[in-house]
């Protein structure tokens, strides 16, 4: 196996020698360092999977990996979390919620753990007088696809075809209305926007001019 790809799954068992879940390591200092671990091993598996070609050996093997990696970081993250609750950007830096979020949402096998930390990203918001932010909008989007649910915010994709390039939005909560892409030609047939008639895309050419009044 790739010695990088050893090193990041060996920090991630690593990570459950030196706190493991319950009493031991009662103290949250470490918490975004092992958020930044445990994200290094997600990463490094990601980036040696080609989607377009899933069904060698090598990706098989890869997948399965993955498959592993995955539900290794979702209990060490189920451990850090019951102790030390969602990252804090005061306590834990600016990078450790994030992380936190992109292990959540490779906890596909874990439905109810994404709830939780869907409702603690929403709180964690609150509680600081912000907006719920993308990384909300993205795990509420994947937990409604997953559960065959219209997504509200539009971050995610299905493959609609044959090949694994023939991606469209997952169906939306605007029920009713007409696609997004009708939708924009509407809109710019009802402000005389040239087009090209070829790609129906604005002209690059044209260069908006007030009318001039009578």
């Amino acid at each position: 196996m790739h010695r990088a790809l050893m090193t990041a799954l060996l920090s991630v068992f690593l990570l459950g020698a030196v706190a493991p879940p319950g009493a031991a390591a009662a103290s949250c200092d470490t918490y975004a360092g092992a958020l930044a671990a445990m994200v290094d091993a997600d990463q490094a598996l990601r980036k040696r999977i080609d989607f377009l070609n899933q069904d060698t050996p090598e990706q098989l093997k890869n997948l399965q990996h993955l498959a592993l990696v995955d539900r290794t970081n979702t209990e060490r993250l189920k451990s850090w979390v019951a102790r030390c609750g969602w990252p804090d950007k005061t306590r834990d830096g600016d990078q450790a919620a994030g992380h936190a979020w992109l292990l959540t949402q490779h906890a596909d096998h874990d439905r109810p753990f994404q709830k939780r930390m869907l409702a603690l990203i929403e709180e964690a918001a609150m509680r600081a007088g912000e907006s719920a932010g993308k990384n909300f909008a993205y795990l509420y989007d994947r937990i409604a696809v997953a559960e065959q649910r219209p997504q509200h915010y539009g971050t995610q994709f299905l493959n609609v075809g044959s090949r694994p390039c023939d991606l469209d939005f997952a169906p939306m909560e605007a029920i009713g209305l007409m696609p997004l892409a009708a939708y924009q030609r509407l809109m710019r047939e009802m402000q005389h926007c040239p087009t090209d008639v070829a790609t129906g895309r604005p002209n690059e050419d044209y260069h908006y001019a007030p009318p001039v009044k009578p």
